[in-house]
């Protein structure tokens, strides 16, 4: 199973954005480095300059902002990086054929588990963006909702279909699955980045719990 580095992407997605001058995308380049290795809050915006070799004032003439900058840095990533992501997820996880609701949640949970920690770095960094920016959000569920919740509602009309998961609309379903997986992501890498964390133990835990909602009624 491969997996998806979103910031190993992120330089070539951005210098193959041709919307961009050379002195923004090194800009952009330069701070998700800097936002990934030291954390947002602690980046500053001279810090930015001097990695993208140019003066601060160059840089607030395409940018007024740090936060600015960050938002401009999600937009290339939720357009095309998260389609890759999404095109991953189907190949690994729902294109594949399953006789029991166990072992579909053992591959999805452990896959998303093996993505959220080859991209703790990318999630600490924009999470907390997509949470409080109501458009970037929307975008966020628009190409999400495109590449990745199609595929999803098939599989999990599949499982319905052979009376393998709950007979619940699909938007329950997918609400339900999403909260849990994203608690765990967020608890994980956001909030208690420092627990003493069995993820193995984790993994098993999250599988039950969703297990025990979402079994059929007649087992």
């Amino acid at each position: 199973m491969s997996i998806n580095k979103i910031l190993d992407q992120f330089p070539a997605t951005i210098q193959a954005t041709k919307e961009l001058t050379q002195k923004q995308k090194d800009v952009l380049i330069a701070s998700i480095q800097l936002f990934a290795k030291q954390g947002y809050a602690n980046t500053s915006t001279h810090q930015i300059a001097v990695a993208a070799h140019q003066s601060e004032g160059t840089m607030f003439k395409h940018f007024k902002s740090k936060a600015n900058i960050l938002r401009a840095a999600l937009e290339p990533v939720i357009q095309q990086i998260i389609p890759d992501v999404a095109a991953e997820l189907k190949k690994d996880t729902l294109s594949k054929p399953f006789t029991n609701l166990h072992d579909f949640l053992v591959i999805f949970v452990k896959n998303r588990m093996d993505f959220a920690e080859a991209n703790q770095d990318a999630i600490k960094v924009f999470f907390s963006e997509l949470l409080y920016n109501e458009d970037l959000r929307q975008e966020f569920i628009e190409v999400a909702r495109e590449q990745f919740i199609g595929s999803f509602e098939g599989t999990v009309h599949q499982l319905q279909k052979h009376q393998l998961i709950i007979d619940w609309p699909f938007n329950m379903i997918f609400r339900y699955i999403a909260s849990i997986v994203a608690g765990y992501i967020l608890d994980r890498y956001v909030l208690f980045p420092n627990r003493d964390w069995d993820d193995d133990y984790e993994a098993k835990y999250l599988v039950a719990e969703l297990e025990k909602v979402l079994q059929p009624e007649n087992n």
